[in-house]
């Protein structure tokens, strides 16, 4: 229930506070005092799209807030999933501000949320009748959806609308697979190329920049080897190297070890010398080898450059991309080995989706079948209450047939519904477009919505007399009050008939202040209401006898009631 609202900067509201209670409310006031802006206040709070044209001149932001009692279970079970919770007194408190930036600010209990959550959460704690709703009516496509309500099956149709979506997918797959089936003699000769340059190439990573490398260090390279191999035969390998000459010296010097004072020394660094010779020409001998093992062909490193090029050109761009597309292609190259199998399980999985789907389709229609036999009895009562005692109203379930004739399945099932009006005895059952009134329309959405509002607190009806008057107004007072003992309902009203049967009156001004128009909201006494009442029978000018029956009519339904 609706407890308490709050409004700062809408349109022409200023400041606005409201508190609410139980029973039926009605809100009447001339055209324009700002009736309607209550209303688009309420639905920014439930998640309605916000427009930077709600926000009143000069301001930059405007904002909503509202408080609820005595949630639903699915409202509370709702806020449980996310987290949230009421407050110790059992109250929860929504907020929402808009910006001209286009920032919104959305919170629940003081908790920022999605406007998407509050859009969720509003649909189990408001249900709105705008004034253009009776129009919708006349949208067949909406039928099934009123009917599915009506019969409580969003749990099985979100089970079929589940099962249809598998059905999509595997219907999709087998398609692929089929197709693959059809090219795999192509694809397997395109792979199998593929597979052969890629192996032929060999490419190793990092062997491009490698090569590369090579060329640019080519002449380099070269003086390096030609420097190794000359100081290698001068040290160690020519006919008459360093080593060598070191080593005769060393011959020559010993005998005269002992003939000579330091002999023995110089012998001794002339051994030292040979060795160091020795292992330095062997280092030598050993990078000239690796160098001139590792030397390439100028013509060898163009035509190797340009054999890696090609295949990075073709499976690159990097050396990894190129031996990802051999490894991709080898292993697609063995799933269509294995295609036949994957078809055949595919074709397997695709039937048997299928044949829940017809079920699942099949019990839904049934139970809509049903449905509609109570919803056709249901609104007929309503509507003959309603002033319209000779109406016949029809919903055939009717089976949606492809241009081949064969059962046409979509997510909302396989049925098409459409609502069939006759208003007067004798005549026959007509699309609900081709015959409705206004004021039937008007009529026939309070009775769908009298049997609709399963399960919500609070119910807001935005002039729901639109081409009513009468004694078909006062049914549509009465309807709503007694509606207003299961639940709290508002009532956005033109008509005496209707806002004298309102438990609580509301009546909604313009005002001038400062040089601005605002709105404002005054609860009306018993006498303030006589005189509303007048008014709206009359006209500004207030006589004797309007005020007289104005009293009269409420003082009648007070009695009635």
């Amino acid at each position: 229930m609706l407890t308490a609202l709050h409004i700062e900067n809408i349109a022409i509201i200023d400041r606005l506070d409201l508190e609410f209670d139980k029973g039926l409310t009605v809100f009447t006031g001339e055209t324009g005092a700002g009736k309607s802006i209550i209303i688009d206040s309420i639905m920014l709070l439930l998640g309605n799209k916000a427009s930077k044209d709600l926000i009143r001149s000069g301001e930059n932001d405007a904002a909503v807030s509202a408080c609820f009692c005595a949630l639903s279970s699915e409202a509370l079970a709702l806020l449980d999933e996310n987290g949230l919770q009421p407050d110790e007194e059992g109250n929860v408190a929504i907020y929402r501000k808009i910006g001209r930036d286009g920032k919104n600010n959305s919170r629940i209990n003081g908790v920022s949320v999605t406007v998407s959550l509050l859009k969720e959460l509003g649909q189990h704690l408001i249900n709105i009748h705008g004034q253009h709703d009776g129009v919708l009516l006349l949208d067949s496509k909406r039928h099934l959806s009123y009917l599915d309500e009506f019969s409580c099956l969003d749990e099985e149709r979100e089970k079929y609308a589940s099962l249809y979506q598998t059905v999509r997918e595997k219907r999709d797959r087998l398609a692929q697979l089929k197709l693959q089936e059809q090219e795999k003699e192509t694809r397997r000769a395109y792979l199998t190329e593929c597979i052969a340059k890629l192996n032929a190439c060999d490419l190793k990573i990092g062997e491009h920049e490698q090569l590369l490398n090579k060329r640019k260090n080519l002449i380099q390279n070269e003086e390096i080897i030609e420097g190794f191999n000359v100081a290698s035969v001068a040290v160690y390998d020519g006919e008459m190297n360093a080593a060598q000459l070191v080593r005769t010296a060393l011959d020559a010097m010993l005998p005269l070890e002992n003939c000579l004072a330091d002999g023995k020394e110089l012998a001794a660094r002339l051994a030292h010398l040979a060795n160091e010779l020795d292992d330095l020409g062997a280092e030598l001998g050993k990078r000239f080898n690796e160098y001139l093992s590792d030397r390439m062909d100028p013509e060898e490193i163009e035509k190797r450059l340009d054999e890696i090029e090609a295949i990075k050109k073709e499976f690159g761009p990097t050396d990894q991309d190129v031996i990802n597309h051999l490894e991709r292609y080898i292993g697609e190259l063995d799933a269509l080995d294995r295609s036949g199998e994957r078809l055949e399980q595919a074709e397997q999985e695709f039937t048997a989706a299928k044949e829940k789907l017809e079920k699942s389709a099949e019990s839904l229609s049934l139970k809509r079948i049903a449905g509609a036999k109570k919803l056709e009895k249901r609104l007929a009562e309503e509507l003959c209450y309603l002033d319209m005692p000779g109406v016949r109203f029809s919903i055939p379930v009717v089976t949606r047939l492809n241009e081949r004739g064969g059962v046409r399945y979509r997510a909302d099932g396989k049925d098409d519904v459409a609502f069939y009006l006759s208003s007067n005895a004798g005549e026959e059952l007509k699309p609900l477009s081709k015959v409705a009134s206004g004021g039937e329309l008007s009529r026939i959405m309070l009775s769908l919505k009298a049997v609709l509002n399963k399960g919500i607190d609070t119910v807001i009806y935005d002039e729901i007399d639109t081409g009513v008057s009468g004694a078909t107004a006062d049914k549509i007072g009465k309807k709503l009050s007694a509606g207003a003992k299961e639940r709290q309902v508002f009532c956005v009203t033109h008509l005496a008939q209707i806002a004298s049967r309102g438990d609580h009156h509301m009546k909604v001004m313009k005002k001038e202040e400062k040089g601005r128009v605002c709105s404002t909201v005054h609860l009306l006494s018993d006498s303030e209401r006589a005189e509303e009442i007048a008014r709206i029978m009359g006209g500004e000018e207030l006589s004797e006898t309007l005020l007289r029956s104005a009293k009269e009519i409420l003082e009648n339904n007070r009695n009635n009631d």
